[in-house]
Formats: C-alpha cells, structure tokens, sequence
C-alpha cells in the first residue's frame, strides 16, 4: 500500500474515540502507566500530549476529504502512526479513495488497540545528531539557476505538479540547483520521506538537490531526515553555504531547534560571513520566517541575527513554513527584501482578503492575481498571490494556490520567476 498518498483525518479518529469514549480513555492511561510504570511524569506527558493532539487535529480540519495537520508534535506524530498502520495492514478495513490520495479507515478497535503501541513508538523518539556544516561556502558559477520550492512533502495536490514543470524546463542553462525549504507531512518518517518527498522530487539531470530541515521532520526526531534524505543528495548537513564572485547563499536550519538556530550555527555563520571578502551580497534560506504579517514572528531566530540584520548585512531572505507566497516590501530597519514561499504542496485554506485590493503594478495571470498587504505592526507591506487551487478536487475556490519560484543569478543580478504547478509564470523581478 502506498504510504505517501494516505490522509488521516480527524473525523476517522474522532469517530473511533467517541465510539466508546470511556474505553478510549482508558486504553490510553493504560497504555501509559503499563509503557511507563515508574514514571508518572511521562505517563502525564503523554496523556496531556494526547488530550492536546486531539483538539488540535480537531481545529486543523477544514474538510474532512482533505489533508491537515497542525503544527503539533504529537498530532503529526499520531498522523503518522496510523499511516504506518495502515501501510502494514494492521487496519481493519480498506482505505477509500479521496480527490487526491486515500483516506485511512479503521473502527474502535483498532484505535483502542493502537494505543499500546503508539506509546511506545512515541516514546522512543530523540533527536537525531545535530551535524557540523562546512564553514568553506561551495563554489558555484557565477551564472547559476535554483529551482525553489517549500512546504512540498505531501505527495499530493500541486506538489507533483511542480516536480512534472521542473523537469520540463526547457531553459537550455537548466537547473544547477534543485532546493526545498522543509516540511514532509505528517512528521518526517522514513516512508513518508521516501514516499512524500523522495518519490516524486524532480528529476533535473546536471542539477545537485539540498533540502533544508523542517519542523514536521523534527516531530520524530529527524532521523529519517538525515539519514534517509540527505543521504540520498549526499548532503552533508542540514545548513551550509554557497559561493560565487558576486553572491553568498546561506541555507540555515531553523527547525532542529525549532524556530531558532542550534549551536554551533551562529559561530559558523561569522565564518562563513568573514570569509565574504569581495563583499559578495548575502541571501538566506530557511524553513521558518524571520517576520509575518500574517502569522508568528520569529523572535527567537532575529534574535541570534539581530547584529546582521540591524546591519543591513542581508540582502534577500526566502522561507517557507507558511504555506503561502509573499513578496514582502524592503523592510524599513533591516534593508532586505524577504520572500514567503511555502506553497509548494500543502492545502492550506484561502485567506480571506477578498476586500485587500489588487496590486495594479503587476500582472494578473487567469484567475490568479497579487493582493497588496499593508505594512503593520513594525512588519513591511507586501503582495500575496491570490486565487483558486485546482489541485484541491471539490474545493478549489477555498485554498492557496500552490506554486514554486525559479532564482536566476546572473552576476550581480537575482531574477525571480514565481511558477504555477503547471510552469506558467506569474511575476517576473529582477532585484
């Protein structure tokens, strides 16, 4: 059974639990205190972290016929694990096909069943060894090409989509760089990193693929992460840097500590930047954003940068985490320009910005078009691809559209080229 292309829905699960809620109660206390019988404190964890999964899950689904799941250890934890059951057999009747992919089904007893086992595979997760990235940046050419794209480890909708246009490419300098920014739904497993990611990336021959660390791949541990994918892309690590006569490109991992940056990145990061001596301008790339206008602000990772970005030392700034794409202003303190690509591939439902006006300075492709933001909050205004997904059977009106970027760097020049699933361009930037 294909792993890569089965959702866990909410419903199913609440269906199991209030099926027999008290026996669900109970199957899981019992769970603990038989997986745990000395330590009431995990016993406390995990049933707290449960009570938590649940409600998330319950918040996350939008419709019950498309995938969700929240950002949430545990929920995406128990996504995964029920995928994993399933993809083993161990369900008690056949999956049921949905507009894209397969619907996990199972009854009450497989769920009181599961719980035994779902402690203790929860409970044997750790983080993976953080590894040490080269202070020495990777040499490029100065002419150098990267297909972008983040949040893209679903398997499904636009994700595969965009891997078919990348591969068609007809550019004759092609790709040298294939790059996601993180995130492989549900939590990062070795199946769904095979199955969800893998399987489908594109296939850009005379292309190296980097892939950053996201924190749905540390939701169990990110073994599978560094051991499965990076291996694949003989990768070295989850952050390094590349280099050229006229750009430095910084790749962080801002998931291992969630939001932030592990040491030792900071002091790798001040060699990598004091290396910098024909003052090459500085991009970086990470899962998560550093600012949003419409989400969290990433206080913990601007403050380990405070020094570079008050400083003006960055000059452009692309990250995924929220699934959606924005061009944002420059910003008014730390003079970069930061871009928002994390439609790659998940479902995330539509803002609703019907009343924000089109930006009439650029173009609009279709039924898709560019909203402008107002600045706020100390946050720099910017424009949002706007439109339907038809990659979302049933309910292509009310998500984001998907989508990935191609970056042209041309000696001191960076064109942007923000691509549908189908390849057609939407907004074309030189910077």
């Amino acid at each position: 059974m294909d792993a890569g292309k089965l959702v866990v829905t909410y419903r199913q699960i609440t269906e199991a639990v209030q099926a027999n809620h008290e026996a669900s109660v109970d199957a899981a206390r019992d769970a603990a205190a038989q997986g745990a019988p000395d330590d009431p404190l995990t016993q406390a964890r995990f049933l707290a972290g449960l009570n938590a999964a649940l409600g998330e899950l319950e918040a996350a689904e939008a419709h019950g016929d498309v995938m969700s799941t929240p950002r949430h250890a545990m929920a995406s934890q128990l996504q995964s694990f029920i995928v994993e059951q399933a993809r083993t057999g161990n369900t008690s009747r056949a999956p049921a096909p949905l507009g894209e992919g397969f619907e996990v089904k199972f009854d009450n007893k497989d769920w009181l069943g599961w719980m035994g086992s779902f402690f203790t595979w929860w409970r044997r997760i750790r983080p993976h060894a953080f590894t040490a990235g080269d202070p020495a940046p990777s040499p490029i050419p100065n002419a150098y090409r990267i297909a972008l794209i983040s949040d893209w480890g679903t398997g499904l909708y636009g994700a595969p989509h965009s891997s078919d246009a990348i591969d068609a490419d007809t550019d004759p300098r092609g790709y040298q760089l294939l790059l996601h920014l993180g995130d492989v739904y549900y939590s990062g497993t070795e199946a769904e990193i095979n199955e969800r990611f893998l399987e489908d990336w594109p296939k850009r021959g005379g292309a190296i693929s980097r892939t950053l660390n996201g924190n749905h791949e540390m939701y169990t541990g990110g073994d599978a992460y560094f051991e499965v994918a990076l291996k694949k892309f003989n990768q070295p690590a989850s952050y390094f840097a590349l280099r050229n006569d006229f750009w430095t490109l910084v790749c962080l991992d801002t998931a291992y500590a969630e939001h932030d940056l592990a040491d030792p990145q900071r002091a790798w990061l001040d060699q990598v930047l004091a290396s910098n001596t024909k003052n090459q301008k500085i991009v970086f790339f990470s899962h998560h954003q550093p600012y949003s206008l419409l989400e969290a602000q990433g206080e913990k990772l601007v403050g380990r940068l405070g020094d570079l970005l008050v400083g003006g030392r960055i000059f452009a700034w692309y990250w995924g985490h929220e699934h959606r794409c924005i061009a944002y202003d420059l910003h008014p303190v730390y003079a970069l320009l930061g871009r928002c690509v994390g439609h790659g591939g998940f479902p995330e439902f539509r803002d609703k910005i019907d009343d924000v006006p089109i930006d009439a300075d650029e173009p609009v492709v279709g039924d898709y078009k560019w909203r402008r933001l107002a600045a706020r909050n100390l946050v720099p205004g910017g424009i949002i691809l706007d439109g339907p997904n038809p990659y979302v059977k049933g309910h292509e009106n009310e998500y984001q559209p998907h989508g990935y970027l191609t970056l042209e760097f041309d000696n001191d020049r960076l064109t942007e080229i923000y691509h549908l699933p189908d390849g057609r361009v939407v907004r074309t930037k030189t910077l």
